[in-house]
């Protein structure tokens, strides 16, 4: 069980990461009769941004912070402009910043470096392990795979967040355009972090 299996993770450590990550998801999927925290969503993210820290290599943590960056800005804009325009609002945080919630901020940052940490370490190497079993790259249907999951996840989360009262949609607004939009980011993400650093074999 000490033994690295992909990545130089070991048993242990891909699976202490999965049990805290679907945490998170059903955090959000089951029902419960208490008050959902806020704080939860940094809190899981920052648990998994400590792992990829442990677990992966100490070197794709400057691109990780970058595309965190990236992640935070950009969604604050998009958040600030959304609720504007009257298409979505979120309440009951305990500090915004004009119109975003201080814990998703904090989310974006902690979740998007813990993502790109990842996907620098555990998704490269599971392409180079199974690129000479297959007659093409599995690259880039890891990458079409995490585009849905991530659309999908964002989605059913922002759901997740109006059933609770802690969010709403408005002026049309609806689950298909959330869907699209976390789609969309995710490929902005994958793209920024090729840039930032390029495979250096080909997988």
């Amino acid at each position: 069980m000490n033994t690295p299996i992909v990545a130089g993770r070991t048993f242990i450590n891909l699976t202490t990461e999965f049990l805290v990550f679907f945490f998170g998801i059903g955090v959000f999927i089951v029902p419960s009769s208490l008050p959902f925290n806020w704080w939860i969503l940094p809190s899981i993210s920052c648990l998994l941004f400590l792992m990829e820290y442990r677990n992966g290599f100490k070197e794709n943590l400057r691109p990780a912070l970058m595309v965190g960056t990236f992640l935070l800005v950009f969604d604050f804009i998009f958040e600030n402009v959304g609720t504007w325009l009257g298409f979505w609002g979120c309440y009951n945080s305990s500090f915004f910043v004009l119109a975003v919630p201080i814990e998703v901020m904090l989310t974006c940052f902690l979740g998007g470096t813990a993502w790109c940490m990842y996907t620098l370490t555990m998704s490269a190497d599971v392409a180079n392990k199974f690129k000479n079993k297959f007659n093409r790259s599995i690259v880039y249907p890891m990458i079409l795979l995490d585009l849905f999951f991530f659309g999908i996840g964002g989605s059913v989360a922002e759901w997740c967040l109006i059933q609770r009262g802690l969010m709403y949609y408005a002026n049309g607004w609806n689950m298909l355009y959330a869907f699209i939009s976390y789609f969309s980011v995710w490929f902005i993400l994958h793209v920024i972090t090729y840039f930032l650093k390029p495979p250096t074999s080909t997988i």
